[in-house]
């Protein structure tokens, strides 16, 4: 199996898990602030997140989680309400989340990607 069809794996897994309201909603404060000052839920958030996800969006991962054992971490940069963002899932064997929503701070490191 190729990078772009790992990537578009993973992508049906979090839209499957979405449909099925499966996705657990855990953001870190960076995220709910900005969702505050946006007048954003969370759910919201989550929703347009999972509609825009595409294979072009990838940014980087899987990676391990810092300190949830047998998740990994998976990484997009997504325009959603025309801001460039930051969008983070952790997904497990049964398990998935989102970990942050918020806009890109950072330049891109491309040096890190697929495992």
């Amino acid at each position: 199996m190729n990078r772009e069809q790992k990537i578009q794996l993973t992508i049906h897994r979090l839209q499957q898990d979405y449909s099925q309201n499966r996705i657990t909603i855990y953001l870190h404060k960076k995220s709910t602030d900005y969702l505050r000052s946006q007048h954003l839920r969370a759910d919201s958030a989550l929703k347009f997140a999972i509609q825009q996800l595409a294979t072009s969006h990838y940014y980087r991962g899987p990676s391990p989680h810092h300190w949830l054992p047998n998740f990994w971490v998976y990484e997009f940069i997504e325009t959603i309400l025309e801001v460039n963002m930051y969008v983070k899932f952790d997904l497990s064997a049964t398990n998935s989340r989102l970990e942050s929503v918020h806009p890109r701070e950072k330049a891109l490191n491309l040096t890190w990607t697929w495992h």
